[in-house]
């Protein structure tokens, strides 16, 4: 693999005499430093100590660099790499990006890692782990948030989201959730009625989920129906049997009749 190297020319013609270089040593690494073995040492110290063992404000231009040997090394999973799996390997390179706050590093890392499956699996256990732990869970459900209230990272939080059903997240992230529920279209409208679900006991979610009995798109309502399926509530009843009224879905209505009964 090339080095990495940083800087570069300036484009344009220029008199011939010799253009002296900055020094770029404290902004970032040197130019002969092997980013792949940066990448290795903080890793042997999260496995050691679960701290990085580096000053990570020092590796901020370096941030994307590190992002991408992750996601190389955990595209070739039957490599040995120093003894640690791919699930430590995914574990500690988003505590690295966490701990850095590198969140731009961090939602591409979830975006490219979303785009294949193998690699997904990968890091979804982990994910799902660290969002349970204290010093951890509070800034990944910070990051998720934020990414859903952007339109190109919504998808990517959702699908995560959706993948590791964390019921603490889905409240953490309720009012992004509801928006998206209530006024997104397609997959994603889907995904977040699903989440939203997780937490169908709040009385907004509660709300938001009647209303939705009587969206124009079949597979909202559907969706809608099935997260209220189960809930012995009198104003959900009362809406169940209002839309059966109006209801040409069978799928639909036949959840309604149960909820009725």
């Amino acid at each position: 693999m090339p080095k990495e190297t940083f800087g570069g020319d300036d484009e344009g013609g220029g008199g011939g005499e010799e253009i002296k270089k900055l020094d770029l040593s404290k902004f970032g690494l040197a130019p002969d430093t092997n980013i792949r073995d940066v990448f290795w040492k903080i890793m042997a110290s999260y496995a050691a100590t679960k701290k990085p063992g580096v000053d990570l404000a020092t590796l901020q231009q370096d941030r994307f660099a590190l992002m991408r040997v992750a996601l190389s090394v955990l595209s070739s999973p039957h490599i040995q790499h120093y003894g640690l799996p791919p699930k430590f390997i995914s574990e500690y390179s988003i505590m690295m990006m966490v701990d850095g706050a590198w969140e731009d590093a961090l939602f591409k890392f979830l975006e490219k890692s979303s785009e294949k499956r193998s690699l997904m699996e990968e890091v979804k256990q982990p994910l799902d782990k660290l969002l349970t732990k204290e010093g951890y869970k509070e800034r990944l459900f910070d990051c998720f948030t934020k990414m859903l209230r952007k339109r190109d990272t919504v998808a990517t939080g959702l699908s995560y989201v959706a993948e590791v059903k964390n019921a603490d997240l889905a409240r953490a992230m309720k009012k992004e959730l509801v928006i998206l529920a209530r006024g997104d279209i397609g997959e994603n409208q889907k995904i977040a009625i699903r989440l939203i679900s997780l937490i169908k006991e709040d009385e907004d979610v509660k709300k938001s989920l009647i209303i939705l009995l009587s969206h124009w798109d079949v597979g909202a309502r559907l969706a809608a129906a099935e997260a209220l399926e189960g809930i012995k509530d009198d104003a959900v009843k009362k809406a169940a049997e209002l839309r059966m009224k109006n209801e040409s879905d069978g799928k639909v209505k036949k959840i309604l009749e149960r909820i009725v009964k």
